[in-house]
This record gives C-alpha cells, sequence and structure tokens, in this order.
C-alpha cells in the first residue's frame, strides 16, 4: 500500500497489486463497488483503476487512509483500558455481523458476504475505539443462487493460523451458506482473544502474542494447525485471572462459544453483536447504580451532619 496527500485534501491510502494478483485486486473491487458492504466497520471504499501497461501494468484500490494502522500492530503498542476493549471489539463484531447480514442497516435486502481470511492484519483501527475490517481479496458473496459446485471451486483459503477446524479438515459443508459465517466467526474469536489479552483488567498484562503464540511459527502451515487444532483441540489459554472481572467472564465465554469446535454449536455475529450491546448496557448499569449508590451516601452524610449539629445546639 501506498499513501497520498494532496494539500487541503485527506490523505488517502493506496493498495497496488501487480499483473499476477488482477484475480485479488478484481474480487475486491466488485465486492468493495457493492454499495450495501459500506458500513462504520468496513474499510471505506473510493475508487479502482489499473496504471501502466504489459508486464508492468498495476491495479489500483483506493480507500481512507487509518494511520494506525492494522490491529496486531496497534495491540503490539497499547494495552487497552475494559472500555477500549468492549468498543474496539465490539466495532469488529458489528462489521462482520453486517457483512454477514441480508439487510443493510437500514432494512434494505443485501447479499451477504464471508470474508473468508478475519485476522488481526486484516484489521484496521480507525480511532481508539473503532476499527475497521479491510482485505476483501478472497471474500466471497454468499448468493443463494449459487449452487454448490460454484462454491466448491472456492478452495481451502484464508490464513492456517486463524483457520477453522473444518477448514483444515476440508470438511465445509458447502450445501449451506451458513458454513462459510461459521468459518469468519471462529476466526473472529481468536482476534477477540487478542484484543482481550492486551486488557489491563486482567491484571498484569503480557506481552502482545498471535492465537496459539510461541506453540507455532510466525507463519504456521495448514499441517501444523491442523495437529493443534484439530486433532489435539487447542484453543489459545484463557487464563484464570481473564475471569475475575465480570464483563471479561461474559467476553471469554463468548469467544469459547465462537470457536467451538463444532460449526453449528458456534454463535452467530448477529448474536455476538448483540451480546456486545448488552454488555454495554450492563456496564451502563452499573455506573448508573454506583452513581445512586454515591449519592445515597452523599445524602446519608450529609443527613448525619446536620443530625450532629442539631444534636450540638441542643446541648448548649
Amino acid at each position: 500500500s501506498s499513501d497520498f496527500f494532496w494539500p487541503n485534501l485527506p490523505i488517502l491510502a493506496v493498495k497496488i497489486f501487480p499483473c499476477e494478483e488482477y484475480s485479488s485486486w478484481k474480487n475486491e473491487s466488485q465486492i468493495f463497488r457493492d454499495t450495501s458492504l459500506k458500513h462504520d466497520s468496513v474499510l471505506q471504499f473510493l475508487t479502482a483503476e489499473n496504471r501502466g501497461s504489459g508486464p508492468r501494468k498495476e491495479y489500483w484500490l483506493i480507500t481512507a487512509y487509518h494511520r494506525r494502522g492494522n490491529l496486531k500492530d496497534y495491540l503490539s503498542r497499547h494495552i487497552l483500558s475494559w472500555i477500549d476493549l468492549q468498543k474496539m471489539a465490539g466495532s469488529l463484531v458489528n462489521g462482520v455481523a453486517h457483512l454477514h447480514s441480508d439487510y443493510t442497516a437500514c432494512g434494505r435486502p443485501k447479499i451477504p458476504i464471508a470474508h473468508r481470511d478475519i485476522k488481526s492484519t486484516n484489521i484496521l483501527v480507525k480511532n481508539k475505539w473503532e476499527c475497521v475490517i479491510c482485505d476483501f481479496g478472497i471474500a466471497l458473496k454468499l448468493d443463494p443462487s449459487l449452487t454448490a459446485d460454484d462454491f466448491a471451486n472456492s478452495g481451502q483459503v484464508g490464513t492456517a493460523r486463524y483457520m477453522a477446524p473444518e477448514v483444515l479438515e476440508s470438511r465445509v459443508n458447502l450445501e449451506d451458506l451458513e458454513s462459510f459465517k461459521q468459518m469468519d466467526v471462529y476466526s473472529m474469536a481468536l482476534v477477540l482473544w487478542e484484543l482481550a489479552s492486551r486488557c489491563e483488567v486482567v491484571g498484569e498484562v503480557k506481552s502482545y502474542e498471535l492465537p496459539f503464540g510461541s506453540k507455532v511459527q510466525e507463519q504456521p502451515c495448514v499441517d501444523t494447525m491442523r495437529d493443534i487444532v484439530l486433532h489435539g483441540r487447542g484453543r489459545p489459554e484463557i487464563p484464570c485471572n481473564w475471569l475475575v472481572h465480570q464483563g471479561m467472564r461474559f467476553l471469554c465465554d463468548t469467544i469459547t462459544e465462537c470457536w467451538d469446535h463444532d460449526p453449528e454449536a458456534r454463535l452467530t455475529a448477529h448474536c455476538v453483536a448483540e451480546r456486545f450491546n448488552l454488555m454495554a448496557q450492563m456496564d451502563c448499569d452499573d455506573i448508573l447504580n454506583n452513581n445512586t449508590d454515591n449519592e445515597g451516601s452523599k445524602t446519608a452524610h450529609r443527613t448525619g451532619e446536620h443530625q450532629a449539629s442539631d444534636g450540638n445546639r441542643n446541648t448548649q
């Protein structure tokens, strides 16, 4: 990617594809051109074009620019408060729920999209509390008019570290479009774990690690992940101290349900979004209750002071 700047105009990002990556550029630009994709948690697309000719020909995607970079790099440099975690994770979840939905936020029908490569490097940090999903090079429109044979050509794609068990095993149910969404939810759970691992409410925050950390190489192969995730039923560790905080415990329960070995048992992205709304409401209620308790304590304290001063006057 490159960054373009003109005086008095916003900075833009340009993602440049060489000739041999034409199919990826074509797919991503087609996905982006669908106006129903627009969402606060999806990278803003501006235009796509090609430059040059012959073997030097390039394909460009021009999008909004986010100076904080991708989520992986951001988490390696920042520790999150509970509110930071809740807001940023909620932003991610809302983005995935939008991709998977049959409708836009306005209620207009849309074709659901499976991202198929959700990971922390494919998420950009917009600001302290919001992120956007990017890189739709292998995304798939879940068009009901397509057949299982059409989807069979989609292949085993994605990043091995974030692949769901059924993808590692090459046993995806192509007859059911929900299968593609379930794979996204598994990958999303790993990113939620990454966010949780950098939250200060757990006590001492360890250095940032990718899911499965030192158990695998930086770029593990499918066979390695198959041994850990499929045969060993391994998942990133959720330490006991994460479960002390009520909100974190609720989040960890959600993560566990999202990376379930059985795709059918996983939560939907919409359900996870609803849980985050509930979590935010719980926090608001706690704040209101604490404020009410504090006001009650102050009132009782003031009443006690008045009674004490009255008593002092009576004894004089």
